[in-house]
């Protein structure tokens, strides 16, 4: 599976910026449409997003979704796009303004206020997190993304069933297990749970062989454990994505570890 077949099976969750984003012309799709191009309308958009998404591209993910959006107002996967894409790039606040806005047109959507609670959990607001993700949990229809959102919260506050949270997303994954799993992976490792990660990451891999974002997670997670396979997961994200500065930089402190940090890293951290 590459990453535009994945963009059918993502189901995602903002921002400042969406004013200032340049979006196409209807005569111009029309014209492309006569000549036999792909329409360029909501599913084209949102695909692309997803790509760039799996590419480690943030701000162009954002962007991708926004056009979406801006294609089809009611399409509530462009809405929760956006809001993990600030998420991604750490703009709190503006993740929760328009999850609000969200809202007004999707109200007791279980997913939004788990993405609120992701939020504020990254922002160090622990009481509105721990409010925002037992509000999603209460909600019908809950989805892999609200249990992932739960696992996040009660890691942070050293919960002991926050792994079982995951295990409730992948339960219920269905067709969309392959990006729940890497997310999964992305959350264990970040929260140093790296023997865990890495059994989801390397199945990201898998699912996944172009995307520089899964190899970049692998190696970061292989490197926290002390394994040299980091620098070739590592150079792969870099091959698929150029000069990334995320990978680059973990490359080379990956590069610069000697053999007794690796051996210490290896008896501790996995």
């Amino acid at each position: 599976m590459d990453a535009v077949d994945a963009a059918r099976l993502y189901q995602g969750y903002g921002m400042k910026r969406f004013t200032s984003l340049e979006f196409g012309d209807s005569e111009g799709a029309d014209r492309r449409q006569d000549r036999g191009e792909q329409i360029r309308d909501e599913a084209f958009f949102y695909e692309r997003a997803v790509t760039c998404w799996l590419g480690g591209d943030y701000e162009l993910a954002l962007r991708n979704y926004s056009r979406a959006l801006e294609k089809d107002s009611s399409f509530f996967e462009a809405w929760s796009g956006q809001i993990l894409m600030l998420l991604e790039l750490g703009e709190y606040p503006e993740a929760i303004v328009w999850a609000d806005k969200a809202l007004e047109l999707f109200p007791e959507n279980p997913e939004l206020f788990a993405a609120k609670a992701i939020a504020y959990i990254r922002d160090a607001r622990f009481d509105k997190a721990m409010a925002f993700s037992d509000n999603s949990v209460s909600k019908e229809n809950i989805t892999s993304r609200v249990w992932l959102a739960r696992a996040e919260v009660l890691m942070k506050r050293k919960s002991r069933i926050a792994e079982n949270c995951v295990s409730k997303a992948m339960s219920i994954a269905g067709n969309s297990a392959d990006v729940i799993g890497l997310e999964a992976g992305r959350l264990l490792r970040r929260s140093g749970k790296y023997s865990a990660a890495l059994e989801y990451l390397n199945s990201s891999i898998r699912a996944f062989p172009k995307s520089a974002l899964a190899w970049y997670e692998l190696g970061c997670c292989q490197d926290s454990v002390g394994f040299f396979e980091a620098q070739v997961s590592l150079k792969e994200s870099l091959n698929l994505r150029p000069k990334w500065e995320l990978a680059e930089s973990r490359l080379k402190s990956c590069q610069g570890k000697g053999p007794l940090k690796r051996i210490f890293n290896r008896i501790f951290c996995s």
